[in-house]
């Protein structure tokens, strides 16, 4: 004799009677379940805002009420919590390094001797940004044999005005950071140093796409 068959329990938020489901092909059982992960999904997007996400705080609806801190929550510092165990800044290879002596002891003795190192404070600063820009100067020449004029071209490489650093940087701005063409030309001008038009812009993104496939 075999063991009775167990019902097969009833998805949670599906109001539907056990003997109703049973009956269900299992097709749309399937169906339904995938709806069901997929409402969840959506739903969890619906409640995420500023403070269950990265995203910013201008993207919360302002009809929707922002939840309370917590007693906690409120009391707690900013900053690493106690038994957080602490991140070190990982040291980079220097461009450049200098020793730096103590002035005098603490008893006021400046005649120091059998100095040794014994931390590295580093400091990671940005370069100046100075734009290589190259001028490329065509020449024309005469050609006795034809007796015509005969012009350089520009190389393919360096006909499009801009490097591929530049047109990687623009690319990489706008595709991985979601950044607007009009914010990526006031970057361009103001750190740069170099004026972009809205056109000069989207030529760049549509060649940085054709190379990232």
């Amino acid at each position: 004799m075999q063991p009775p068959h167990e019902p097969e329990v009833v998805p949670a938020g599906l109001e539907i009677p056990p003997a109703d489901w049973q009956q269900t092909p299992a097709s749309v059982k399937t169906l339904v379940m995938a709806l069901l992960k997929r409402l969840e999904a959506l739903e969890a997007r619906l409640n995420q805002d500023a403070a269950t996400s990265h995203r910013p705080p201008s993207t919360d609806s302002p009809y929707k009420k922002r939840r309370k801190p917590s007693e906690a929550s409120a009391a707690r510092k900013a900053g690493g919590q106690p038994g957080h165990p602490g991140h070190r800044q990982r040291l980079l290879v220097p461009t450049d390094t200098q020793f730096v002596m103590p002035a005098q002891c603490a008893c006021g003795n400046t005649a120091l001797s059998m100095a040794r190192p014994y931390y590295t404070h580093q400091v990671i600063e940005l370069p100046p940004l100075q734009m290589d820009v190259t001028h490329f100067v065509l020449q024309q020449a005469w050609c006795p044999h034809c007796a015509q004029w005969t012009k350089a071209q520009v190389a393919p490489e360096h006909a499009t005005g801009y490097g591929p650093r530049l047109t990687a940087l623009v690319g990489e701005i706008a595709g991985t950071h979601g950044t607007g063409r009009r914010t990526i030309q006031t970057f361009c001008a103001s750190v740069l140093q170099v004026p972009l038009s809205l056109g000069a812009i989207q030529k760049m993104l549509d060649r940085y796409r054709r190379n990232a496939t």
